[in-house]
């Protein structure tokens, strides 16, 4: 299979340009990003995604490249704005409220009528069938973007002394990421910012003690 990359079509400047394209291609890819995270890489049809940017297939293709490579672009997008938001709440003065942020913040996010979709969170690994090396490579690493933050976090913590040297940065790490994302999957499924404002609650019992 070839990779989202190769799709891609190849233009010099200033060359092959033919007439201006009628569309915006940011409000474009941002229409795609939410389709994505609304439905998923398998849940979005050409219809939904074509419907939705207000283009047709062939200026999509032209443009942004096969549905992979949409997918890739608009993961891109959708991690950009993601990271920004874990960072500020990573900034916090120590790393629990640091963490208690961070969820307070996803909760927010994934039940919010107008948040951007939980999809991206709550996807599953790519099918080989389904996408190249390259692109399955891509969505494991930022599936494991979160846990790495926190375990920088964590890891800091540990040094500085705020965090006991007993604590494995890496476990609590994964902890909290996999707390995240269940919410997100809970919160696809349902439920309410009640009910995982509750699960928050006690996720932070399990923190751990001081010394």
């Amino acid at each position: 299979m070839s990779s989202p990359l190769e799709t891609e079509p190849k233009m010099c400047p200033g060359k092959g340009r033919g007439r201006p394209r009628a569309f915006d291609e940011a409000l474009a890819l941002e229409a795609a990003t939410r389709v994505f995270a609304d439905k998923g890489f398998e849940g979005a049809s050409l219809s939904d995604l074509t419907e939705a940017m207000g283009i047709n297939r062939v200026s999509m293709y032209a443009t942004f490249g096969n549905k992979e490579a949409l997918f890739v672009k608009a993961m891109n997008r959708f991690s950009c704005t993601s990271e920004d938001r874990v960072k500020s709440c990573l900034s916090a003065s120590t790393a629990r409220e640091a963490v208690e942020r961070l969820l307070h913040e996803g909760v927010r996010m994934f039940t919010s009528p107008d948040g951007p979709g939980v999809c991206f969170v709550t996807q599953g690994p790519f099918e080989v069938a389904n996408a190249s090396e390259e692109t399955r490579s891509f969505m494991a690493h930022k599936r494991s973007g979160i846990e790495r933050m926190l375990r920088g976090l964590f890891e800091q913590s540990i040094e500085s002394g705020k965090l006991s040297r007993n604590v494995s940065a890496e476990q609590l790490a994964r902890f909290y990421s996999v707390v995240i994302q269940g919410m997100a999957l809970q919160a696809q499924h349902g439920g309410t910012k009640e009910q995982l404002e509750s699960v928050i609650e006690v996720a932070m019992s399990a923190w751990p003690a001081a010394f």
